[in-house]
């Protein structure tokens, strides 16, 4: 797998954003410890965290916002990575320097942590060391989700495999009793960049999605889901 299609995931270590997570992969010691090396920085939308192949002297954590990983291709066209949500940790590097460049996609709240700090920290706490490496352990398989997204041969299969990892994720609001509605913050032009599709045939497909009734889109950023069977059947098939 190419290191430029890595991010780590991981569970947000200040102690508010923590509460009702289910399973914690840092510990309240461990969250201590990285926030005591952070520095939080608030990015209006459409903020340049850093460009690739500029030298790597941080590592990221988002506490709140959306932030996109990509690169920008020979061809000027650009290929989307990655998501990034809450709890989410990116900045990794080849040879010192960043693989991609990342944006935020929403008005975001990101720690920055010192790569020469988190190694100090690291090398003292084994434990943590683990728990990384279950983060990056973790990433490998999403980008393999991803990989096997934009290798479908139907714009509806990505379209529907898109919208259940943005669930799978928990960007929607868990009300048993009304469809569920997931939001949605990125534009079709990030979505087409992210499946390998042009931002037309993304327009074209949700339009379908929604006379069929499987969807329907209350306003810009959310969708709801009115036939969840019939998006896991799109989101199955090949």
């Amino acid at each position: 797998m190419n290191a430029s299609a890595l991010s780590l995931r991981a569970i947000p270590f200040d102690a508010v954003s923590a509460v009702g997570v289910a399973t914690q992969l840092l510990t309240e010691r461990h969250r201590e410890n990285l926030a005591g090396l952070a520095t939080s920085m608030h990015m209006p939308r459409r903020t340049i965290v850093y460009r690739e192949e500029t030298l790597a002297r941080w590592i990221f954590m988002i506490a709140d916002g959306v932030v996109k990983s990509y690169r920008d291709l020979p061809s000027g066209k650009r290929c989307i990575v990655g998501f990034l949500f809450r709890g989410d940790v990116f900045g990794l590097a080849e040879n010192g320097q960043f693989v991609n460049s990342t944006q935020t996609v929403t008005r975001a709240t990101v720690y920055r942590i010192p790569v020469d700090a988190l190694k100090d920290l690291l090398r003292r706490d084994p434990d943590l060391q683990l728990r990384f490496l279950c983060k990056v352990t973790h990433q490998l398989r999403e980008a393999q989700r991803h990989t096997i997204g934009v290798s479908r041969r139907t714009t509806a299969g990505k379209i529907a495999l898109f919208l259940k990892m943005l669930e799978r994720d928990g960007h929607w609001h868990a009300d048993r009793s009304a469809p569920r509605s997931i939001a949605v913050p990125m534009t079709r032009a990030d979505i087409a960049d992210y499946l390998g599709i042009s931002a037309e045939a993304v327009s074209r497909c949700t339009s379908r999605l929604v006379r069929r009734g499987i969807v329907e889109f209350p306003d810009r950023y959310h969708v709801r889901i009115l036939n969840p069977a019939e998006l896991e059947r799109l989101a199955a098939a090949m």
